[in-house]
């Protein structure tokens, strides 16, 4: 028998103890109601106070304010991690098998954000993977670049289900968790690999317009170079978009000379 149900039984002699004692006394005192209800009442009571201690898991509550503060005092991927794995901060962490963060504390000059998770990665806990991955593996290679040479992750760490747009909701709290990694990484260049990045991170829906081309991402009176490139999903249902993309690559690879 586990902890809980004992102690709920010996509370519960102990009570019924008590409240025939109490009986006994009403009797004697030529009491005529009974005080049967009030021990049932006492068992229902002992009884849903132990299902709720042994179902119910206490959690802190982040509000807007609470989580503004503690993201603020992070200053490695590792603190930052565990404050999500500790934390019930945001809905989509329940419709979500897996968290996907990486906690790599390497010296990163360039960092890769890429789309929102899907099924996939979600199922994986990692990012970009199956015939995706293998298709990003490529324009790494092209690029003179590799997995564990750049660091990579997700616009938010988290799956969202369905296909649609975050919500300003949750907005206000997974674009801070990017934007903390980047603080943290302090990159020389960010790839923005997809839409969601470009717009997420610099507001902007322009993404075919954009891609190939440098822009700037601001944060903490610092500047990083950022460059749009197509994400594998898109370039696997469009394989005609290769050529730009190899183009892109490129143009990658002399800023990189330039900058790292």
């Amino acid at each position: 028998m586990n902890e809980p149900y004992k102690g709920f039984i010996k509370k519960m002699i102990l009570t019924m103890h008590k409240l025939l004692d109490d009986l006994k006394w009403q009797i004697e005192a030529g009491v005529d109601d009974s005080i049967g209800n009030e021990l049932n009442k006492s068992i229902k009571n002992e009884r849903n106070d132990v299902l709720i201690n042994k179902i119910t898991k206490p959690t802190e509550a982040i509000n807007n304010e609470t989580f503004d503060y503690r993201i603020n005092g992070i200053n490695t991927l590792k603190e930052l991690k565990k404050f999500l794995q500790d934390n019930d901060i945001c809905d989509l962490q329940k419709s979500s098998k897996n968290l996907i963060f990486s906690e790599i504390n390497n010296d990163f000059k360039i960092m890769i954000i890429s789309n929102i998770p899907d099924t996939d990665e979600d199922n994986l806990g990692e990012p970009i993977v199956e015939k995706n991955g293998e298709l990003f593996d490529k324009i790494l290679n092209a690029a003179n670049l590799s997995r564990s040479s750049v660091y990579i992750t997700p616009i938010i760490p988290w799956r969202i289900p369905g296909n649609r747009d975050l919500s300003d909701e949750e907005k206000s709290i997974c674009i801070p968790i990017i934007k903390k990694q980047i603080e943290i990484i302090n990159p020389k260049i960010l790839i923005l690999l997809g839409s969601d990045p470009l717009k997420y991170l610099l507001d902007d829906d322009g993404m075919m317009k954009k891609r190939g081309k440098w822009l700037e991402y601001r944060q903490n009176k610092k500047i990083v170079m950022c460059l749009p490139i197509l994400d594998p999903s898109f370039l696997i249902r469009r394989p005609e978009y290769k050529r730009e993309t190899w183009n892109d690559i490129l143009n990658l690879r002399e800023k990189i000379k330039e900058l790292v």
